[in-house]
Parts: structure tokens; C-alpha cells; sequence
């Protein structure tokens, strides 16, 4: 358990780190329409920022996967509200891959397939269409972090209050901006994993089901 701890933090840790990283590599081009912005990230010079940022999603999604799996486990146990929010972990973290691939879509496209030239309209538009997918995935991990404070009981009452407050703001992360905040609460819970330890007579999420039972 407690290297499935360590590990988990450091998923944490990069899951926000990553995906900031891979914004930055990338600097897709959307909110304002800017026929100059969108070609410039089409064109052939941006094929290594688009292969970077791919890889530092991907890796990001690996460090978010490793993070939700511990928390289910240690928090929730097994059940039908374990079962939901690894669920939702998981369509989140496939929506964080496809929606990234469709914003790269048309840069790799072209500069690294070859492709023709496209309107810098319909580059735009799976810009955008690739962000929604992308914010999608916000809302989805927002049920399975609303589900580990609901349910899961056995975790400290800070982490399930910090849990609760951005598990609501990752429901409005079409906005985009509150999904910031679920950057922010994996940097938190990252580095709380990595620098403490559980507590020794802390009940388990499995002491916790068989007590209800």
C-alpha cells in the first residue's frame, strides 16, 4: 500500500504538472477565431511542439489514472461507488487523450502526414470541437471525485472537503478556467501522498463497508 502510495503521488504530481506543460508546448490557438494564430499552429514548423505535448498528455493520463486508482481503492473499497468513480476516472482520462488528439489533428496532419492544406476555419473548428471533448473529461472525473467525497469516508476530512469543492467547479469545466482548480487539487493531493503517511489506526474503506453492513 505504501508504495501504491508514492506512486500514486507522483501521478498526481505529473497528471497537473504535465498537462500544463503540454498547454504551454502546444499554445493550441481557441477562444478567439485568428486566421494568423490558427495557421501558425498548423504549420509544418509546429510538428515537434505537437509531438511533445502529445506525449506529455499521454503520460499525464497515465499519472491521473495511477492517482484515481489508489483513492478508489484506499477510500472507497470495493462496491458499486468504487465501481463509479474509477469509471468515471477512466472516461476521463480517455476524453483527456481524444480530445487531445483532435487539437493536434490538423498540425500533424500536415506537417507530420503530409497532408494538404487546410482552411484555418476547419482547423479552428476541431480546435474547439478537441477542447470539448478534452473539458468533457473535467466534468467526468468531477463525478468521480463528488463520489470519493460522498463515499468515501475513510479519507481525511480535508482531503474530501478540497475533493468536494473541485469535484463541483470540474462540472462548470466547460468554462475552462475551473478546470484549473483540478490541476490544482492533483499537485495537492499529489504531494500529500508522497510527504505523509496513513495513519496507523485509521479505519480502511473496507473496515468502513463492514461496519455498515
Amino acid at each position: 500500500m505504501k508504495q501504491g502510495r508514492r506512486l500514486a503521488g507522483t501521478g498526481g504530481i505529473l497528471f497537473a504538472a504535465l498537462v500544463v506543460a503540454g498547454l504551454s508546448v502546444a499554445n493550441p490557438q481557441a477562444g478567439k477565431y485568428h486566421v494568423a494564430d490558427v495557421s501558425r499552429f498548423v504549420a509544418k514548423g509546429h510538428r515537434d511542439a505537437a509531438v511533445v505535448s502529445g506525449a506529455l498528455i499521454a503520460v499525464a493520463t497515465v499519472g491521473l489514472v495511477a492517482l484515481m486508482a489508489y483513492l478508489c481503492e484506499a477510500y472507497l473499497g470495493k462496491g458499486q461507488r468504487a465501481r463509479v468513480a474509477w469509471g468515471s476516472s477512466l472516461l476521463a482520462a480517455g476524453s483527456f487523450l481524444i480530445g487531445w488528439t483532435v487539437i493536434l489533428a490538423p498540425s500533424l496532419a500536415v506537417s507530420v502526414g503530409g497532408g494538404p492544406g487546410i482552411d484555418p476555419a476547419i482547423s479552428y473548428t476541431f480546435i474547439e470541437a478537441g477542447f470539448g471533448i478534452f473539458l468533457v473529461g473535467g466534468l467526468l472525473l468531477g463525478i468521480a471525485l463528488l463520489t470519493l467525497t460522498f463515499a468515501g469516508r475513510a479519507a481525511p476530512l480535508w482531503v474530501r472537503a478540497l475533493t468536494g469543492v473541485v469535484g463541483l467547479l470540474a462540472l462548470f469545466s466547460g468554462a475552462f478556467d475551473p478546470f484549473l482548480a483540478v490541476l490544482l487539487w492533483g499537485l495537492v493531493i499529489g504531494i500529500w501522498l508522497l510527504v505523509s503517511s496513513p495513519r496507523a489506526d485509521a479505519p480502511t474503506a473496507t473496515e468502513l463497508q463492514a461496519a455498515r453492513a
